[in-house]
């Protein structure tokens, strides 16, 4: 289980990049209702179709995305970190969409669903923020729709290994090749063999429930166009200058999803 941390903090010490982009008044609106918070592997913080409690955007912790099927089978989602915020269909209604469990243990900042909504509600800045990054999130997942349809397995577990460690900012973290699996969506044995074949490149390794990666730029070569994508998608924006008018596009960048279909229609 997770725990309250009770150390002092201002909205510009907070680690989550999302909230550090907030123009500095709704930062300090939000942080009054936030409290950081110890988040264990594996606890569960959101389930699908139920109703979301809490929010939460995380410092140093990284959150699985998954959805689970019928007969018990989890398929990896994405994963969130300091950019992001876990919880946010709190935005628009209180269910949530998919499962969300911590996949790497760190902190996090969180606050109440309805404190979240209140938020949005009296916060053109809070408001435009969650907007972007709802944008944002759906141009990465479009984007790991297509990888997962494209590329290769090992192309698809150095993409993620890269993701996660651009997203804690570091290259040592705890991660079992169970939870790698569960991400990817295959077997353990997958895994290892991919693990192996990296470990012999001097990529990365998997080593008593921790991945190092070794090289980065042999990681890079391993993986596929997708990353490029995805950090631009998931970049934290700078804070907005004050009075300055900002508006989310009504519609994706093509970039988005017209890159997308062609390549389907060139598999085909």
């Amino acid at each position: 289980m997770g725990s309250n941390v009770h150390a002092a903090s201002t909205p510009q010490q907070l680690g989550s990049q999302l909230l550090a982009s907030l123009p500095s008044r709704d930062a300090e609106t939000i942080h009054r209702d936030l409290e950081r918070v110890r988040l264990d592997a594996e606890r569960s913080l959101v389930h699908a179709h139920a109703p979301v409690r809490r929010v939460y955007f995380p410092e140093s912790a990284l959150i699985a995305l998954s959805v689970t099927m019928a007969d018990g089978r989890t398929a990896g989602v994405t994963i969130v970190g300091p950019e992001g915020i876990v919880g946010v269909s709190a935005a628009i209604g209180d269910m949530g969409m998919m499962d969300a469990a911590v996949l790497v243990p760190g902190l996090a900042q969180s606050m109440s669903a309805e404190r979240f909504r209140s938020a949005i509600k009296s916060s053109d800045g809070v408001r435009r923020t969650v907007e972007r990054y709802a944008v944002s999130l759906l141009r990465h997942l479009a984007q790991t729709v297509a990888c997962n349809r494209l590329h290769t397995l090992d192309q698809r577990a150095a993409r993620w290994l890269l993701l996660a460690g651009d997203r804690i900012g570091r290259e040592t973290f705890p991660l079992t090749q169970e939870a790698f699996a569960d991400l990817l969506g295959v077997s353990r044995p997958a895994v290892s063999t991919v693990g192996a074949r990296f470990a012999r490149e001097g990529a990365a390794e998997f080593r008593r429930g921790t991945v190092h990666i070794l090289d980065r730029g042999r990681l890079e070569k391993a993986s596929c166009e997708c990353v490029s994508s995805d950090r631009d998608a998931l970049e934290p924006a700078a804070p907005p200058v004050e009075g300055s008018s900002h508006r989310i596009p009504r519609h994706l960048p093509r970039t988005a999803l017209g890159m997308i279909r062609p390549e389907i229609r060139r598999a085909r």
